[in-house]
């Protein structure tokens, strides 16, 4: 990009889908690993926050390490013999997810009726 390879040269995101034919030399600044540990006050700390670095997406950077689960995979309900299988399943399919089921269920029979041609003694007629 205009011949400037250093890895610790970034590009304002403004400038980066700017139109302009300007010298866009002037648009890069130079960061250093120093830099990053030095104190900030909040003006800098709004300006920095500006500042984001292109990835090559041919060559692109190690990812972070994954960490190991530590803990103990369970489900921590209270069920007594009392419990019957509706109260178990309401644990689980509270009223916004139930909700939401129905509503993208329905926006796909919409979709299928919409896309096909019922017969004549079709059932799909009555739900239209």
């Amino acid at each position: 990009m205009d011949g400037i390879d250093d890895e610790n040269t970034f590009l304002l995101d403004d400038e980066l889908h700017s139109d302009t034919d300007t010298d866009t030399s002037s648009n890069y600044l130079d960061y250093s690993s120093d830099d990053s540990c030095s104190e900030l006050s909040s003006d800098e700390d709004l300006s920095s926050a500006r500042i984001f670095t292109e990835v090559d997406v041919k060559n692109p950077p190690v990812p972070c390490p994954r960490f190991k689960f530590s803990g103990i995979p369970s489900v921590h309900v209270q069920v007594d013999d009392t419990s019957d299988v509706l109260q178990f399943y309401e644990t689980f399919i509270d009223f916004s997810l139930m909700s939401k089921i129905v509503e993208k269920t329905n926006k796909y029979a919409k979709q299928c009726l919409q896309s096909s041609v019922a017969r004549h003694f079709s059932k799909s007629k009555f739900f239209g």
